[in-house]
């Protein structure tokens, strides 16, 4: 598959889907606070990237258009892409390890040639990534009226953090929106 067929799968793949709960598109329940938090370093000349676990590619598809993040800036699991015939072809193999827990700062590292100045992270597979990273920001989904209430795989997170002394945030108590343009709030 070529980059353009892809996007264009993830592009009508996205306009197709619909949260149940809230009957919204994905990029229509965009955290507020996440948007804030990556104009707060943009406002100071800092450079802002995504790493996820998830496809690198897929976020890439979104990316611009959804958070302002740069495709370039995004982050994580991917497969190998080769040149094929006079064209890009997107692979079935996997390219390195995958960009959860250890996978992140090197994905990272790899990526930017830097470790993280700051980092934040909500869940057991972004610890690593915290804890390389200069300030570590760790949020707690506990908000399953506004949001959904998530605690499986960050359990180690929020243990982690209250021993390490990382600033935490938690949905309930510190967000007063919790999605972009007042969706779903």
């Amino acid at each position: 598959m070529t980059p353009e067929a892809y996007d264009a799968e993830v592009r009508d793949f996205v306009a197709r889907y619909r949260d149940e709960r809230f009957d919204k598109h994905c990029t229509e329940l965009v955290y507020q606070p996440m948007l804030e938090l990556f104009d707060l370093p943009r406002a100071h000349d800092w450079r802002v990237y995504v790493c996820s676990g998830g496809g690198r590619d897929f976020m890439r598809a979104i990316s611009e258009d959804t958070w302002g993040i740069l495709q370039e800036n995004v982050i994580g699991s991917a497969p190998e892409w080769s040149y094929r015939d006079g064209r890009l072809v997107r692979d079935n193999e996997m390219r390195g390890e995958l960009a959860l827990g250890p996978g992140k700062p090197s994905h990272l590292f790899a990526h930017t040639g830097r470790l993280p100045k700051f980092a934040a992270g909500n869940g057991d597979v972004d610890i690593e990534m915290l804890q390389v990273a200069d300030f570590a920001l760790a949020v707690v989904h506990d908000d399953p009226e506004r949001e959904y209430e998530v605690t499986a795989g960050a359990e180690r997170i929020v243990e982690i953090a209250r021993a390490v002394d990382w600033t935490m945030v938690n949905m309930r108590n510190d967000w007063n929106d919790v999605y972009a343009r007042g969706e779903a709030t």
